[in-house]
């Protein structure tokens, strides 16, 4: 189904179609992506509750863009829209809505979350989902080439910023997006970075991203933000609204990919587990464990 140039809110009817045809302006440069799973859930959904297909989409797309870019969710209609997710992004990802809107948005998407899981597993676990992907060599080398080509030198600042917080530290999007100029030291011949959100640590810089960090930190005050330093706080959403302020592209550009290619370069590298855990501040070897199985045959990696 070829979406039609909607907007959020405005979805398009098509007499011929079984919901009405809709793309979603936040979400338009990933709509390829997300599409067919906010079209399942939708479609499900309204047939499941008799309602009106074009009120599910706005707060469906909305979802579905921020799990999938903040959270690293696969775009699969059943690992995404779950109750659990849904709570998170009512209380963590819609900043800038009124309350009323937060409570309009919860209500529908706690609806379509109930329609499209079984009953039979709505008292089960939540399953464990695909590990998001890591970029290849020539994806990293890609994303370069997008970042050196924004057109404004601040735009091209903080993209550099955006994919060496990422891919050079591992950061999560909060993390990255918390960092600051005053941030930063030199420790064992390498540049560290301290996080102070949620999971404080000192994480190491990878040694080909030392160079942009530097030139990042030394050209703002020290105390302000490192991406896009004139924000007045930390939202999740900011990744996302830099993003669609500039060229668009088809590049995923994503920190849980970057993060996850972070993680998986140590693990080739032959960085211990244990260390690891320790400077990406994760809890148990389960993530690891999930992440090893990217890794070449011929690596040797041991929990």
């Amino acid at each position: 189904m070829t979406p039609l140039a909607g907007g959020d809110g405005e979805p398009k009817d098509n007499a011929d179609a079984v919901v009405p045809r809709y793309t979603s302006v936040r979400a338009r440069a990933y709509w390829d992506q997300l599409e067919p799973t906010v079209n399942e859930a939708v479609t499900l959904a309204a047939r499941t509750l008799g309602r009106p297909a074009r009120s599910l989409y706005p707060p469906a797309a909305a979802f579905a863009l921020w799990a999938w870019q903040t959270r690293g969710v696969p775009a699969q209609t059943k690992s995404m829209f779950r109750r659990r997710l849904v709570e998170e992004f009512v209380h963590l990802g819609m900043p800038d809505f009124s309350r009323s809107s937060r409570a309009t948005y919860r209500s529908a998407l706690l609806a379509i979350a109930d329609a499209v899981t079984p009953a039979y597993e709505k008292t089960l676990p939540i399953p464990r989902s695909e590990p998001t992907a890591p970029y290849t060599q020539p994806e990293v080398a890609a994303l370069r080439s997008w970042a050196l080509r924004q057109g404004r030198p601040s735009r091209r600042r903080d993209a550099v910023t955006l994919l060496a917080l990422g891919l050079g530290a591992g950061l999560a999007t909060r993390e990255l997006l918390s960092v600051r100029g005053t941030d930063f030291e030199w420790r064992d011949g390498g540049l560290h970075v301290a996080v102070w959100e949620s999971r404080p640590r000192l994480v190491p810089v990878l040694p080909g991203w030392t160079a942009p960090l530097v030139a990042a930190f030394e050209s703002v005050d020290r105390d302000r933000w490192l991406f896009r330093p004139g924000r007045q706080g930390v939202r999740g959403a900011q990744v996302t609204d830099f993003l669609h302020r500039g060229q668009q592209t088809d590049l995923d550009v994503r920190p849980a990919r970057m993060r996850t290619t972070w993680l998986l370069t140590h693990l080739t590298a032959g960085t211990a587990p244990r260390e690891l855990l320790q400077i990406a501040g994760l809890e148990n070897l389960a993530a690891l464990d999930r992440i090893a199985g990217f890794l070449p045959a011929s690596a040797e990696f041991t929990l």
